[in-house]
């Protein structure tokens, strides 16, 4: 399992277990506060309905009869009373008194426990000894909803108690404040839960998001792709990725190395074998004048040849090292190259081959951000190419776009009139060191210079392709780049 889904679901179990604990005890404190906000209540009540008890004390003794009056006229009264959501039609607070021997001498409640002895329940036991009597009894011992509670206050005559007032409530009467309570909990619960999981969740995505990039990243670099060092994340992720590019350079650098080494050598064996052949020839002192010339004139093209091969490769080494552009300027493609044809038309007309720019007359300006030398090697490469696969007579065609489904993409095309690529070359013709014979010489060319503008369209995230053409009559290279957006022109 992928690591983030890991960390998110032992952050669920985590926040939900915790979440679980304290909503349920606080769900459970919940009727115990309702029951503590309840009794402070009764306590004034209780205390008042013994002061008027104590107004008609006859020698000390209870006289209850206008209570038993004032409480049937009060059950009797029609009201409604909404309470937030509560509606109240009917009084649930109820009362009964007792003399001093914990006798019954009054009930509100149709005086069912009149005569009853309740010396022994501690509301009226504590108060009758001078003390807080409070008591929460079930009415039905297998129900817990059934509970009533009791507060009582001692009935004085002359600073003796005579008796307690006791004003009892039902648990019933507060459960809809609780339950609506316990609700608003769950659901503001629900909703804390639920932005708590969201704000983990992409708490969590941030953080382990860059080593999804650097996953990537290393996919994409096995693939051969050019990739820029991702500095997203933390201080940890960003030294963990700056960590892997150093080792990467490291071992490319020293597969690079060892990997150029070989090619050049490969690459130098045959101008130094043809060099040294000749060298050996010329010491023949019988060698005829025009076989002495004919000898050196193949060392200086084998010399030439070789400092080309090395020029080119170090152009090339120079390239594939870099990640990304070191260098950015704003140019005019179509400029670049027209100076470079025209750098290249002596070359081309020293193989009797001319060179026809089919747009370079266009006043608007194909403007992309690059390094100029950088695309006119790329260019020269690609133009140079053309011109050795061209037969005497035939023109080379160049061109430059924009590409007619997206504007923001530049063409260089060039065309030539060669024998086109064969179907054998097609997958390599980009290949380091990888060259056809030139149609017109029979000899191979470096075979960097297509490898070369490869690597400058991906550095300018553009794309180079070699193919023949519809008509079979050449071959046609295409350089693609990403344009900047174009100049308005003053009005």
């Amino acid at each position: 399992m992928r690591i983030t889904l890991l960390i998110i679901a032992g952050f669920l179990v985590t926040a939900g277990t915790g979440f679980f604990l304290l909503m349920q005890s606080i769900r459970d404190d919940v009727a115990r506060q309702y029951s503590q906000a309840a009794e402070e209540p009764l306590v004034d009540l209780s205390h008042l309905l013994a002061s008027l008890v104590e107004q008609d004390l006859r020698d000390g003794q209870v006289d209850a009869s206008r209570f038993r009056e004032a409480f049937e006229a009060a059950y009797r009264r029609e009201f409604l009373a909404q309470i937030y959501q509560l509606k109240k039609t009917r009084i649930e607070t109820h009362v009964y008194v007792t003399d001093r021997e914990g006798i019954v001498r009054f009930d509100s409640q149709g005086g069912a426990r009149e005569g009853q002895d309740f010396s022994e329940q501690n509301d009226v036991y504590l108060t009758l000894n001078g003390k807080y009597g409070v008591r929460a009894t079930r009415e039905n011992p297998e129900d817990a909803r059934s509970t009533v509670f009791y507060v009582a206050a001692p009935i004085r005559w002359q600073g003796e108690i005579v008796g307690v007032l006791t004003v009892s409530r039902p648990e019933t009467a507060m459960a809809p404040f609780v339950e609506e309570t316990r609700y608003q909990i769950l659901r503001s619960s629900i909703v804390a839960a639920a932005v708590v999981v969201a704000i983990g969740a992409l708490w969590t995505y941030w953080l382990l998001s860059p080593i999804g990039l650097l996953t990537d990243r290393a996919r994409r670099v096995k693939q051969g792709e050019r990739t820029t060092v991702p500095e997203a994340g933390h201080a940890e992720i960003r030294s963990l990725s700056r960590a892997l590019e150093e080792m990467r350079l490291e071992l490319e650098g020293r597969h690079y190395v060892e990997n150029y080494v070989q090619a050049l050598t490969h690459e130098l064996k045959s101008p130094i074998a043809a060099i040294r052949g000749a060298a050996e020839l010329l010491d023949e002192p019988t060698m005829p004048p025009e076989q002495r010339s004919r000898f050196l004139a193949n060392i200086r093209a084998e010399t030439e040849r070789s400092e080309d091969l090395v020029r080119r490769l170090l152009q090339l080494a120079a390239i594939e090292r870099q990640s990304e552009l070191e260098r950015r300027e704003s140019l005019d493609l179509r400029q670049l190259v027209s100076e470079e044809c025209e750098k290249l038309a002596s070359l081309a007309a020293s193989k009797q081959v001319s060179i026809d720019f089919l747009n370079q007359d266009q006043a608007e300006e194909v403007r992309i951000e690059g390094d100029p030398l950088m695309l006119a090697i790329a260019v020269r490469n690609l133009v140079t190419n053309a011109i050795d696969f061209s037969p005497e007579g035939s023109s080379v065609r160049v061109q430059v776009d924009r590409d007619n489904g997206l504007q923001s993409i530049a063409r260089i095309v060039i065309e030539d009139s060669g024998p086109g690529i064969p179907e054998y070359a097609k997958g390599r013709v980009f290949e380091r060191f990888y060259s056809l014979k030139h149609s017109v010489t029979g000899r191979k060319g470096s075979g960097l210079g297509l490898c070369f503008a490869r690597e400058t369209a991906l550095l300018h995230q553009g794309d180079v392709s070699l193919g023949n053409r519809d008509d079979g009559s050449g071959a046609r290279a295409c350089l693609t780049l990403r344009t900047l957006p174009a100049r308005r022109s003053a009005s």
